[in-house]
């Protein structure tokens, strides 16, 4: 999978070099970051300006499907694809109102590629003196789809290089504080990388699911693992005791949301980053039960796994809080 950066370096090499390529040489990258960054209407748009005229619909149909990231939306009435297509034939009208409901029967408009396009008219302007005034018409409406291609394009690629500058900026304070935490993952309780894993595992092999099945086995063992994996860094920064806190409160083996709290009280943490610890972890038990909940109501699969996955999230999240929360605890006592 390309990273943000690499989107951002494919943007913004296609718009600097907009000006100085042929116009399809332009859409065709356009098209691949469009498939990149999962805008299914932007593909189909841009891929029914490249499709050849002529040829076999099923093919090219099975073509334009293959270059939309999402294609489950091809033929819907209200899909994506089906909204980039009624976009098109407007652009490309010759006849008809633009503005009203389509009719094949007393619609004319221009089904020729970019690449035929360019064709005519690079021809067109010797041949001025032999065109008659409707192939002078045809000409000027070629000019006039490739200006609103170019402009269509040129927004998309602009649009696109906003938001990935913006993720990229986002990626990069993300990466600096997963990092961090990885390491201390893998010096002090190496086992969680796996498990971890094994949360991905469980989360990938629900989403490529069936869209319309309720939220299953898979995504119940996402949440338990989630959960273990939580127990077990509370273990590591403050094992299971026999007697109770100064509170009164039991720090046995089940209360590990007690020793969590009696943890940063004794490493004297104090201020907003411990109490958003706590805030966090509370908040945290909430998302495991909602998750656990809408897998046994047998919720939409989407529901359901949105939910799980930000469940692993702030898992990942508040572990690695807690486990820095530790690390500033012992330099603070070496200090």
């Amino acid at each position: 999978m390309a990273s943000t950066d690499d989107i951002l370096a494919l943007v913004r090499k296609a718009l600097d070099e907009f000006d100085d390529r042929p116009l399809q040489v332009s859409v065709r990258r356009a098209l691949r970051i469009a498939g990149l960054v999962g805008d299914s209407r932007a593909a189909a748009r841009l891929g029914h300006e490249l499709r050849p005229t002529g040829g076999d619909p099923a093919a090219n149909g099975a073509t334009l499907r293959r270059l939309m990231p999402d294609p489950s939306s091809w033929g819907v009435a209200e899909g994506e694809s089906e909204a980039a297509f009624d976009e098109y034939i407007r652009d490309r009208l010759q006849s008809g109102d633009p503005k009203g409901p389509l009719d094949p029967n007393k619609s004319l408009f221009l089904a020729h590629s970019l690449d035929a396009i360019e064709f005519w008219r690079e021809r067109s302007p010797l041949l001025a003196n032999e065109l008659d005034p409707k192939e002078f018409a045809t000409s000027l409406k070629m000019r006039e789809v490739e200006d609103r291609t170019r402009h269509r394009t040129f927004a998309y690629l602009c649009e696109w290089e906003r938001r990935f500058g913006y993720s990229s900026i986002n990626e990069s304070i993300f990466g600096d504080y997963k990092a961090k935490v990885d390491k201390l993952l893998s010096e002090g309780v190496p086992a969680l990388v796996e498990q971890f894993t094994a949360v991905y595992r469980r989360l990938n092999e629900a989403a490529a699911g069936d869209p319309k099945r309720p939220g299953g086995e898979e995504l119940a063992q996402a949440v338990t693992t989630c959960r273990r994996i939580l127990e077990a860094v509370v273990d590591h920064v403050l094992p299971a005791q026999k007697e109770p806190s100064a509170g009164g409160h039991k720090l046995d083996q089940p209360a590990y949301r007690n020793r969590l709290f009696e943890f940063i009280k004794r490493t004297n943490q104090s201020g907003s980053v411990a109490e958003m610890t706590v805030a966090l972890a509370a908040g945290l038990h909430d998302r495991y039960t909602a998750v656990s909940t809408l897998t046994n109501k047998g919720v939409h699969a989407s529901m359901a796994l949105r939910a799980a996955n930000l469940c692993a999230l702030n898992t990942y999240i508040v572990c690695g809080e807690i486990l820095l929360l530790k690390e500033q605890g012992t330099e603070n006592r070496d200090a």
